[in-house]
């Protein structure tokens, strides 16, 4: 039901059979997970107690039903409330019949810190793909987790319910890459989807990485400036308009004309 992989000395990432990863990142006093995955029927927390007996946290990078699913199996669960914006009918489907509280979480924001003990993670905001998409950063071992703000090697969706329009996404980018400049630039990037990276169209392998993160900025200016132009996409819509697909470099993106 589950692959583990360890990624660093403190980190795992379990891969579930919808090709959804969620992330452990430990310290001396406490453990953090970063996400859920989505598996209806079964628990994920019996997975980390493989792992770790320590106290656990859950950090969410945003409130779609594949990273928030198994929330209520954790009693501290960190979300940045911006999420809270996203219409409610969609965050009710979010919760597959679940009752999710996600207004009893721990509010997050760019500069928040959460201490494990000896192991330490940094919260940065990434609004586009859903208003409080963020970013998990792990200095001591400098991972970094995206979920699915940037993408997981095969495009961003920003076709979906309560994504914000692209001229915001574009700015909101290049203020991340500032952020990541401003730690070293170097970090590791896990998406929230790993399987993705050889799901490109452009590429038979495409991890995210800081030269995807630039591609996508690019491609975001692309379309906004009109010098790309998408064409008619078979991903998943969510309304009647037609779903747009766009690239540049090796960065990909689902959109809407109406949202530019």
């Amino acid at each position: 039901m589950f692959q583990v992989k360890q990624i660093a000395s403190r980190a795992w990432e379990w891969l579930d059979e919808g090709g959804d990863s969620f992330y452990l990142v430990t310290g001396n006093n406490t453990a953090a997970v970063i996400d859920t995955g989505i598996t209806p029927g079964a628990q994920i927390l019996p997975e980390i107690r493989k792992i770790t007996d320590l106290p656990l946290v859950l950090i969410l990078t945003h409130a779609h039903i594949d990273h928030i699913h198994h929330m209520d199996e954790f009693s501290t669960v960190y979300l940045c409330h911006s999420e809270l914006q996203l219409p409610e009918e969609f965050l009710r489907e979010m919760m597959a019949g679940k009752q999710l509280d996600l207004s009893g979480t721990i509010d997050i924001r760019t500069g928040s810190r959460i201490d494990l003990g000896g192991n330490r993670l940094e919260i940065c905001q990434i609004p586009g793909h859903t208003p409080g998409s963020v970013a998990v950063w792990n200095p001591e071992e400098d991972l970094l987790f995206t979920g699915d703000a940037i993408g997981s090697g095969c495009g961003v969706w920003m076709q979906v319910p309560g994504a914000l329009p692209l001229t915001q996404y574009e700015e909101n980018l290049r203020r991340f890459m500032r952020w990541l400049l401003d730690r070293g630039g170097k970090m590791r990037f896990f998406g929230g989807h790993n399987r993705q990276t050889a799901q490109s169209k452009l590429l038979p392998n495409n991890p995210l990485s800081m030269g995807l993160l630039a591609d996508l900025i690019d491609l975001v200016h692309g379309v906004v400036t009109g010098t790309i132009t998408g064409t008619p996409s078979e991903a998943k819509a969510f309304s009647d308009e037609t779903v747009l697909y766009a690239y540049f470099g090796r960065a990909e993106m689902i959109y809407l004309a109406s949202q530019i």
